[in-house]
């Protein structure tokens, strides 16, 4: 559960500075601030570092106590499983380091774009990490498999649970994308985002996809 520091040194800095950053953010106001994603300035030229470093903060413990959880295991899932079989142990970190980067930059741009205008409109969290993260590790090797169906919902390849986020996430983008505090905006780009990098560092995944679908119909 718990593999040594050196084969997945980035998920181990990472998950604790998320954990130490947004600890210290809770009590320290003048580090939240400097730290937290403000679009209305950031599309002015200003406070650009902040479409990463907000991904070290969170709003409360709750927040930070369940992407912290799913932040490790699908960062470990990445930087300790799959990518060790098409890449080596530099090529695999700086990947992770990119796919980091990228998807919390990324989704904090395409999401901050719609309230650019907006003076009170904040963002903090590794929501878009998460999923990005998360949407990578499913895709990736789209025909791997669980060991047996789920009894209650048809989900067994990789892609099958790929697929079954993706339908989640719009579900609760669309009805709550105006009554609900939470960012399902962020969630559903950074899952997406994960798709989107999984094919480019593995381009054959679309047609493994394709033909196995073919074969299951």
């Amino acid at each position: 559960m718990f593999p040594p520091f050196i084969e997945m040194p980035l998920t181990y800095v990472f998950s604790g500075l998320i954990i130490l950053l947004s600890i210290v953010g809770f009590y320290y106001k003048p580090l939240y601030n400097k730290l937290v994603y403000h679009p209305f300035e950031v599309f002015r030229g200003n406070r650009i570092h902040t479409l990463f470093t907000s991904v070290f903060l969170h709003k409360n413990w709750k927040h930070l106590i369940i992407n912290i959880y799913f932040y490790y295991f699908m960062s470990k899932d990445m930087e300790y499983y799959i990518l060790e079989k098409n890449y080596n142990q530099i090529e695999i970190k700086l990947i992770c380091l990119f796919v980091l980067l990228f998807s919390v930059i990324a989704s904090n741009l395409i999401v901050g774009w719609a309230q650019r205008y907006n003076l009170n409109f904040t963002s903090v969290g590794a929501s878009g990490a998460v999923t990005a993260f998360a949407g990578f590790v499913a895709l990736y090797f789209p025909i791997d498999h669980v060991s047996r169906p789920h009894k209650f919902m048809p989900l067994y390849y990789g892609y099958d649970f790929a697929f079954a986020l993706l339908i989640i996430f719009a579900i609760l983008t669309a009805i709550y994308r105006k009554k609900s505090l939470t960012n399902h905006k962020i969630h559903l780009t950074g899952l997406l985002i994960g798709f989107v990098l999984a094919v480019l560092f593995r381009p054959v995944l679309v047609n493994e996809i394709i033909y196995h679908l073919k074969s299951r119909w």
